[in-house]
């Protein structure tokens, strides 16, 4: 049951590839199960804000026009990604074991945060500031932990915004052409991508879409190699997302991640990924103190992701319910905003 905690992690984070890859397995089984914790060090590089994020000085010709060609075609050229701040998804979990909602949102340059609607009212909330890795288990404990070393490794990896085919000329980074493959019916070329932590991706680039195909990575935690496989892309604001990701190891079907909605610059602040330093309370609203830990300033509403009392912690428990029965279908503004305030709150 553990390592279903760490499937749906990586699963969702897989699912979210085009606007920051994630790609490893685990997640969902956790809102049955404690996973244990360690302390961890960040592991994302802090050179990369100061690069040109599609500069190809120095890069390769052949490589240097596949990544062109992708910036170009998957993430709108370099005007259109400069405008893009951050994404908002939400969209459904689907594992042998069950299916599972989830909304997650992802900021510039490597934020992220995951939460998965569990049983009875029960969250998984998974996320990354920039330095600190951490989840929350409502079902298991009123604190978020510290979330343990490999996963972790795993997530801030599959954090960034945007892919590693990215920031090319970033120090002791190495990208290179290894060949060719086929995904369905297109060619495609393979780019595997060394981090300076050692961690490889390796992206399949259709040779006609210039798209993100595939994506193959080694599960830190198990060693699995881990193959997702995209389909029913859509562009949203120049990104080009993947509604549809399926996971295999080995050939064996892992997970699928359906994306309901994709949404850009939604007014996510770097805040809203940080630790709570307060327990959750279903149903309850923190003291301002404890919303506002940027110098003792009550933290304002911001383009509607939390409401005008900035009511962090406020969750009331719900039921279970199954993809087939979204509890996000046909969202209107009020009821946006109110699933908005519930998970800024996390």
């Amino acid at each position: 049951m553990a390592d279903y905690f760490k499937r749906a992690r990586g699963a969702l984070c897989c699912a979210l590839v085009c606007s920051g890859s994630m790609a490893s397995t685990g997640l969902a089984e956790e809102v049955v199960r404690q996973a244990p914790t360690v302390d961890v060090e960040s592991a994302a590089p802090g050179a990369a804000a100061q690069l040109d994020p599609m500069g190809l000085d120095g890069v390769e010709p052949r490589l240097a026009y596949v990544l062109r060609r992708y910036y170009e075609n998957s993430l709108g050229g370099a005007e259109s990604w400069r405008k893009i701040q951050s994404v908002r998804f939400e969209g459904d979990l689907r594992l042998p074991q069950g299916s599972f909602s989830f909304v997650a949102y992802k900021k510039k340059p490597n934020y992220c945060k995951v939460v998965l609607l569990g049983p009875k009212g029960g969250r998984v909330v998974m996320a990354y500031d920039g330095q600190d890795a951490w989840q929350l288990n409502t079902r298991q404990s009123a604190l978020p932990t510290t979330m343990p070393p490999a996963e972790a490794l795993d997530f801030i990896r599959d954090a960034t915004t945007g892919g590693h085919l990215l920031d090319p000329t970033l120090p002791e980074k190495r990208i290179e052409l290894l060949g060719t493959q086929r995904v369905g019916q297109e060619s495609c070329r393979n780019v595997r991508v060394t981090l300076p932590n050692g961690q490889q991706v390796t992206y399949a680039i259709g040779v006609t879409s210039f798209a993100e195909l595939r994506q193959t990575v080694v599960n830190a935690v198990s060693g699995d190699v881990e193959v997702t496989t995209h389909a029913r892309t859509q562009e949203v604001d120049g990104l080009l997302i993947p509604m549809q990701s399926t996971m295999t190891v080995n050939g064996e079907f892992r997970h699928e991640v359906l994306l309901r909605s994709a949404e850009v610059n939604v007014g996510v602040m770097p805040w809203m990924f940080s630790r709570p330093s307060v327990a959750y309370i279903p149903g309850s609203v923190p003291p301002v103190a404890a919303i506002a830990n940027d110098g003792g300033q009550q933290r304002p509403a911001d383009e509607g992701v939390l409401g005008a009392e900035g009511s962090a912690f406020n969750v009331e428990p719900s039921g279970f319910e199954d993809s087939g029965a979204s509890r996000f279908q046909d969202l209107d503004g009020g009821t946006k905003q109110s699933i908005l305030e519930e998970l800024d709150s996390l």
